[in-house]
């Protein structure tokens, strides 16, 4: 893996999580969506060995007819709603709750679709850094947010994923910026254990 600036460049065989991610974003950016992918998925793509079942997706509100062109190229490319059906979509994520997109016939793993709700996600979508995936692209939250927030969720997994990504990127982040997320969220003391370790 290398940094370059806002770009990761990642030379790997793309494994089935990759695949489905890569699929689905790519749709997104097919039909002009902005997203970001977030949370947990990126430590697993940065090489982080751990199990996870779900991608957490951000987007921008959509419209009603962009939803419906989403969900056939969705079902055309061989996924379904995995917790409600696709046809769905707009209805769940204008009430604020998530889509489960996966394989046909499979619950996991899944990409956990959301229209951006608090400033945490705007920041998330309006801050990115493109992951370089072989010959594939993908738009991931930027890293100062991502171990910030990892920081907030507060869980042992979630303190591990956050020491990855601040061990791996260390040299490149945004030292004032990353400890301005901390503040905002109030996670400063486990921000300073996070440098310690």
């Amino acid at each position: 893996m290398e940094i370059r600036g806002d770009t990761v460049i990642i030379e790997k065989e793309p494994s089935g999580l990759d695949e489905l991610v890569l699929n689905v974003t790519e749709t997104l950016e097919d039909l002009k969506i902005t997203y970001s992918v977030v949370s947990g998925y990126i430590a697993v793509l940065f090489g982080r060995s751990r199990a996870t079942e779900d991608i957490d997706v951000i987007t921008e509100p959509f419209s009603e007819a962009t939803a419906t062109e989403l969900s056939a190229r969705l079902r055309d490319a061989g996924y379904w709603g995995s917790a409600m059906p696709l046809d769905s979509m707009y209805e769940m994520l204008n009430d604020e709750s998530i889509i489960r997109i996966a394989e046909d016939g499979h619950r996991v793993p899944n990409v956990e679709l959301k229209f951006a709700g608090d400033k945490y996600d705007r920041a998330s979508l309006a801050n990115t850094i493109t992951v370089r995936l072989n010959d594939r692209e993908l738009r991931v939250g930027e890293l100062e947010l991502q171990i910030a927030y990892k920081l907030y969720l507060g869980s042992q997994k979630d303190f591990e994923d956050a020491l990855y990504l601040h061990r791996l990127s260390e040299p490149t982040l945004n030292s004032l910026k990353l400890e301005e997320y901390a503040e905002e969220l109030d996670v400063t003391e486990e921000y300073e254990q996070l440098t310690r370790t």
